[in-house]
């Protein structure tokens, strides 16, 4: 069984079927208010990081000597291959020149995408590899992917489960920026024809996984 838990913010830890584990993202002391920190026992076998904004490259965070994945590329973990590709990150007014990794990990016949902090993906050979993705995680504060563009690019991309990252917790605290929603008032906004799934913060993933957003609150909830 492969399980994806999101721990917060964009980070997330993936648990192969071999007991590969890999952290995604980890944040530090900037993360959205109502978080707790990542706990001290965290351990894994690799880091991915997305770019270097301190709510994504925290590294020190994770234990047990993990390989740290910063850069384009393909790697092994256990049984999971891992795929970098070289991308920017998002901006209201496009790409950006700030460098953004997005990862694909292929594990047991199923990928999933987390795309960091990339906005419209233009680059034709990171769309082929993202096609069709079992999971996509994407950001929802509005700033590096316009809101109204979200679902249309998910399926262009013929994304299957999507899990949106990067929200706030608190009404009265919004993080990134001011617009940015909570899980709850997103998944309240989609249209009415989007299965929109509410869980808890881990979701198991196996190949030909559903059309639906999947709502995932943050595991590491004050």
């Amino acid at each position: 069984m492969t399980t994806l838990q999101l721990l917060g913010n964009a980070c997330t830890l993936l648990t192969a079927p071999d007991g590969a584990r890999i952290v995604s993202d980890p944040y530090g002391s900037e993360c959205p208010p109502g978080l707790r920190p990542l706990p001290a026992n965290l351990t894994a076998d690799a880091v991915t990081v997305s770019h270097i904004h301190s709510d994504h490259n925290h590294v020190a965070a994770v234990g047990g000597a993990p390989q740290i994945i910063t850069e384009p590329g393909v790697y092994r973990v256990g049984m999971v291959k891992v795929t970098g590709y070289a991308s920017r990150e998002g901006s209201p007014y496009g790409p950006s020149e700030l460098r953004n990794v997005v990862f694909v990990f292929e594990v047991a016949g199923a990928r999933i995408v987390h795309l960091g902090d990339a906005g419209l993906i233009a680059e034709p050979e990171i769309r082929a590899a993202i096609a069709h993705a079992d999971v996509i995680l994407v950001n929802i504060d509005g700033y590096v992917l316009p809101l109204d563009r979200l679902l249309p690019e998910m399926d262009s991309l013929q994304a299957r489960t999507i899990i949106p990252t990067h929200f706030s917790v608190l009404p009265n605290a919004r993080w990134a920026t001011d617009e940015t929603f909570t899980l709850e008032e997103y998944l309240a906004s989609l249209p009415a024809d989007v299965v929109v799934t509410r869980m808890g913060s881990e979701i198991e993933v196996a190949p030909g996984m559903p059309r639906q957003v999947a709502g995932l609150p943050y595991l590491l909830l004050k």
